[in-house]
């Protein structure tokens, strides 16, 4: 926000005398932060001036002063609003900084919130992209993976576990039947015959511990109890 004001005041002039005007903490601190510019020099207004200056209207300099602007001495009965220049300077600067670190606030928020959602972390791009922007680039995968299944570069999760299952139902038939055949077609004594069993079982659980490892229990996929489907 810029100040609209320009001085035609010699050094010989005088300046204008200032209101006597109490200052709380608040505002003191206030304009501890946000001084006036070195160029400019402070004065007591009226409500068309202090507008002039900021370069808004009459209306708006009284909707701040019913947000709680400083005022120097309070109009009515004819008597018109005294403003001081570098109370008011202050009391906008200061509301414009409070909505800055709000914003700042809001927006990491929203990031967080959006990385909760996406299950990222804050600083990865897609925490920062907007709604338009993150279905623009799903619909994007969406057909990029469409693409990649028509030219059989992409197979479904779906068909994937079902041939694993298959497959592992083919292991575990087997295994588990092998004792019995051995000893029908080799004719194996009973501690063969176990032997050959808890070989079975030992390959059978470490088929099962090797997908634990692999985490897929936490993937985007049907529940799946492998142990029963391998082991049982």
């Amino acid at each position: 926000m810029g100040l609209l004001l320009g001085f035609g005041m010699s050094e010989q002039d005088e300046l204008p005398t200032l209101l006597p005007v109490e200052i709380d903490d608040a505002l003191a601190q206030l304009l501890h932060r946000f001084p006036l510019p070195d160029t400019i020099l402070d004065a007591d207004m009226n409500q068309e001036e202090i507008a002039q200056a900021f370069g808004t209207t009459v209306n708006t300099v009284a909707k701040w002063i019913r947000d709680g602007m400083p005022v120097a001495q309070v109009g009515g009965n004819g008597r018109a609003y005294v403003l001081r220049l570098s109370h008011c300077w202050a009391w906008r600067k200061g509301r414009e900084a409070d909505a800055a670190h709000r914003n700042r606030h809001n927006e990491n928020q929203i990031s967080m919130l959006r990385a909760e959602f996406l299950g990222v972390e804050v600083d990865n791009e897609a925490a920062t992209l907007s709604g338009k922007e993150r279905r623009e680039l799903a619909e994007a995968d969406i057909r990029w993976s469409a693409a990649q299944l028509n030219r059989r570069r992409l197979v479904p999760l779906d068909d994937v576990l079902e041939l694993l299952e298959s497959i592992g139902k083919i292991v575990r038939d087997g295994l588990e039947s092998m004792p019995d055949r051995l000893e029908r077609e080799l004719d194996l004594t009973a501690v063969q015959v176990a032997t050959v069993g808890n070989i079975g079982a030992d390959i059978l659980t470490t088929i099962a511990d090797r997908i634990e490892e692999a985490e897929l229990r936490e993937r985007d996929v049907p529940d799946v109890d492998y142990n029963a489907r391998i082991l049982i």
